[in-house]
Order: C-alpha cells, then structure tokens, then sequence
C-alpha cells in the first residue's frame, strides 16, 4: 500500500496528545466508565466511511470477559491514534484492526502500563509502528525493512523474550557453574577421604 503520508513522529506526536477521556476506565469495570464496543464501532465507522454500517468485527461477549482494563484502556488510547486524518475515511485498513486491537495490542499491553502509550515517546512510536504494521503501511521515509526493524527495536513483547532468554540462559549457566563445583567438593572429599 503506498501510504507515504503516514509520518511516524507527527502519528506518535497526535497520540500523545491523547484526551484524558480515552484514559478511563471501560464499562465493563466501571459504571462511569467509557463505553468501550461504542467507541470501537464508531471507529470503524469513521475509517470506513459507512456511518450506517452496524456490521464490524468485535468479540464475542464471552470473549469480552477476558479483555482486562489495562488493554481496554491501550485499545481506547488507540481510537485516538485512529481518529487522526490518516486514518479518516481509508475502508482498506478496516478488517485489519480486529487483529490490531484483539491480538497485537494485546500482547503488548501485557508488558506496557495503559498510561505508557502516551506518557513514555518510546511505546507511542511501539503504538504508531504497530498500528502501522497491522494495517501494512510503510512508514513515510523507510522500506519494508527499516519499517520491521524498527518495530522489532521498540517491541515491548520482543524485548520481553529476549530478557526472558537472557535470564533463562544466565540460570543454565549458574546450575552449570554449581554442578561443577559441587562434582568438584565430591572428588575432593574423596581423595580426602582415602587419604
């Protein structure tokens, strides 16, 4: 898709400046709380066009029950993301935002606090860049490649496997370590004990 309208910093700059009324809570936790599937519908609306449409993809109601505040709130901060002029009226990214909001944005908001998204610059462009990478956008100024590279540099959940690595790899050295020298205290109890 030639998007090369779609500037990383400018879409990372519009959600920052995310309204505080996206940060709420949703109504499945709170009375006061936003009405999450609404705002969903009417996001579909307007990057589709179809004001009348009532036929968008969303989860099941059971589904809906596993969704926890923390990833309604990123999927709330991400309507923002979407209700910039980029976005408005473009139907060819329309089925691509289940995927976005219902996986993508899922995992990473296992590693990100809701309010990160907008506070810290470094998850807005993870965000933008992920948003960007659902729908198949190339970011204005980079190639497929640049583009994947990027992400991969911000990604909190690829960053999470490779501490998850490094941690798992130390322990195998240090169980390593500790075998040795414990095999290392049995030989030299032996030979002590012959003596």
């Amino acid at each position: 898709m030639d998007m090369s309208k779609y500037d990383v910093f400018e879409l990372a700059t519009h959600l920052r400046k995310c309204p505080d009324t996206f940060l709420q809570s949703s109504d499945f936790f709170s009375k006061e709380g936003l009405n999450s599937i609404a705002l969903i519908n009417d996001t579909y609306r307007m990057i589709s066009n179809d004001f009348l449409g009532n036929d968008f993809e969303i989860p099941s109601q059971f589904d809906v029950k596993y969704i926890n505040d923390n990833h309604w709130r990123a999927i709330h901060i991400s309507t923002w993301l979407l209700s910039d002029q980029n976005f408005i009226n473009n139907p060819e990214i329309k089925d691509k935002l289940y995927n976005f909001w219902f996986e993508e944005l899922r995992l990473a908001s296992e590693y990100v606090k809701f309010i990160e998204w907008i506070n810290d610059e470094e998850r807005a462009e993870e965000m933008v860049r992920l948003l960007l990478h659902c729908c198949g956008i190339i970011p204005h100024g980079e190639n497929q490649d640049e583009a994947t590279d990027k992400l991969s540099s911000l990604s909190s959940v690829d960053r999470h496997k490779v501490l998850k690595q490094s941690y798992e790899a130390h322990e195998r050295i240090m169980n390593i370590r500790r075998e040795m020298e414990e095999k290392k205290a049995r030989e030299a109890a032996n030979v002590y004990g012959r003596e």
